[in-house]
């Protein structure tokens, strides 16, 4: 939620939309657990929100990060650049190992 919400104000719909176009959840976003979600990240200090009146349409609640939600990003943008670095090697060794070539195996016993 707080990289989508790190290139500007969105609000929880629009949120969906780009949550269910990469795929996060497979049956789609639950529009009940994505603003529960946006509350507590609020009431942590990391998103503010305010009601605006588009031009047409109702009003919506529009969230932006704060200072502290962009440093917690940051936070977690290392703990994910650490575990994608993992996973390469995981693969690295994989791939090195003959391990993707899976023999055959047979389910007779010799005697």
């Amino acid at each position: 939620m707080l990289v989508l919400l790190a290139s500007g104000v969105a609000h929880g719909y629009a949120l969906i939309g780009r949550l269910n176009a990469l795929g996060v959840a497979p049956g789609g976003v639950d529009a009940g657990a994505l603003y529960r979600t946006l509350r507590d990240l609020e009431v942590e200090g990391l998103v503010v929100s305010e009601w605006s009146a588009p031009t047409s349409g109702a009003p919506r609640r529009e969230y932006v990060l704060t200072e502290a939600g962009r440093a917690r990003l940051g936070e977690w943008a290392a703990v994910m650049r650490e575990r994608a670095r993992l996973v390469g090697e995981f693969f690295a060794a994989y791939d090195s190992s003959g391990a993707g070539a899976t023999p055959v195996v047979s389910t007779e016993m010799e005697v």
